[in-house]
Order: C-alpha cells, then sequence, then structure tokens
C-alpha cells in the first residue's frame, strides 16, 4: 500500500525542482512570454502564441508591433532562487508535512499604490539604463509586480504620468494594467490606457 504522506512530499518536491528550473537561465524566455502573455489575456486580446518571439537586446519579447522588456519587481532584498531551494531542502528533511505549515497573513497594498511603485521603478529603469533615452522611447516596459503576502484592495485607479519608455504596462495575478503609452507606442496597448483589468484564465 502506498504511503499518502510519502506521496504527498514527493509531490511537493517534484514541484519545487520544477520552479527552480522554470527559474532557471534556460527558461528566461519562457517567463518573459508568461507575463506578456498574462497581459494580453487581460486586456482580452485574441493571439497565437508563435506571434511572441524573442527579440533582441534591448527588447525581450515582441509581439506584433510591440516590443516588451520585462522586469519582475519582488521584495527588496528577495531572492527567489534561495528562497526555492531553502523551502526544497525544508521538505526534503521534513518528517511530518505539519513542519511545513507556514504562518499567513498578507498585507493589503492598493493597485492604485503597485501603479505608483512601477512609475518610480521605471524611472530608477531610466536612470540606470545602459541604454540611452532615445533607446527607451522605444521599449515598451512591462513589470511583473511580484511581491509576497500581499492582497490587491481598492482602489485600482490608474494614474497616467509621462515616464522615460514608450509605455508602462503592469501584471499583478488579479490586475493587469496599461498606465501609460506615448503617442508613438502600438495602438494595442494605447487603447488600453488607465484600464484595470481583471485577469482571467482561458
Amino acid at each position: 500500500m502506498r504511503n499518502a504522506k510519502s506521496d504527498w512530499k514527493a509531490e511537493h518536491v517534484r514541484a519545487l525542482k520544477k520552479s527552480l528550473a522554470f527559474f532557471g537561465n534556460a527558461e528566461k524566455l519562457n517567463r518573459e512570454k508568461w507575463v506578456v502573455r498574462h497581459l494580453l489575456k487581460a486586456l482580452r486580446i485574441d493571439f497565437k502564441e508563435e506571434e511572441m518571439t524573442q527579440a533582441a537586446e534591448p527588447v525581450d519579447v515582441a509581439f506584433r508591433d510591440a516590443g516588451f522588456q520585462v522586469k519582475e519587481m519582488l521584495d527588496e532584498g528577495r531572492r527567489r532562487t534561495d528562497e526555492l531551494k531553502n523551502k526544497r531542502e525544508k521538505e526534503e528533511s521534513s518528517l511530518d508535512y505539519r513542519e511545513l505549515l507556514e504562518h499567513y497573513t498578507p498585507l493589503d497594498v492598493s493597485f492604485s499604490e503597485i501603479v505608483q511603485r512601477c512609475y518610480s521603478y521605471a524611472e530608477s529603469l531610466v536612470q540606470q539604463s545602459r541604454y540611452g533615452p532615445k533607446e527607451c522611447k522605444n521599449i515598451d516596459l512591462l513589470c511583473y509586480f511580484n511581491w509576497l503576502d500581499n492582497s490587491i484592495v481598492p482602489p485600482v485607479d490608474v494614474a497616467v504620468m509621462e515616464v522615460g519608455f514608450r509605455s508602462l504596462s503592469i501584471v499583478r495575478n488579479r490586475y493587469c494594467a496599461v498606465a501609460y503609452a506615448n503617442s508613438n507606442a502600438p495602438m494595442l496597448l494605447r487603447d488600453n490606457v488607465r484600464k484595470a483589468m481583471e485577469y482571467f484564465e482561458t
């Protein structure tokens, strides 16, 4: 007879190993496509997977006339790979699944605040970028806001502010938005400025 607890543990370890592989260098393009896909679905844009292609630097993913540079925003000081490795080690050494239970106390954060934080982050990227302002003006910046332990609450208003990129879009697990798009940005982005769209899975 199979041991249910052993099966549960083995499944969790397999899932963590899969996550570690996904966040490795070899899967970078697939991670970036995942973020672009998330945005497109939230904006209700019909597309085919082959329309998303690897692009030359400084763009990561090309989609039609959009050129997305994908940036993941993590909590300050957070190292996701180390985080996953520690979890894997903990699960592999655990004798009881109760050892793996964690206290979850999410902090409320409004989508409006996330938008403001992404604007600040975008401006810092312009200042730190090895590409000049002219190059940045041809990049569609796409920020994946991935803080741990937070819950999205109102307001979800999207402020429009000029930023040093051609456009700024934001992805969070529940909401996505095009916060800014200049006059030269792709129409699929310009048409959706200020809309906070709930993500849906299909």
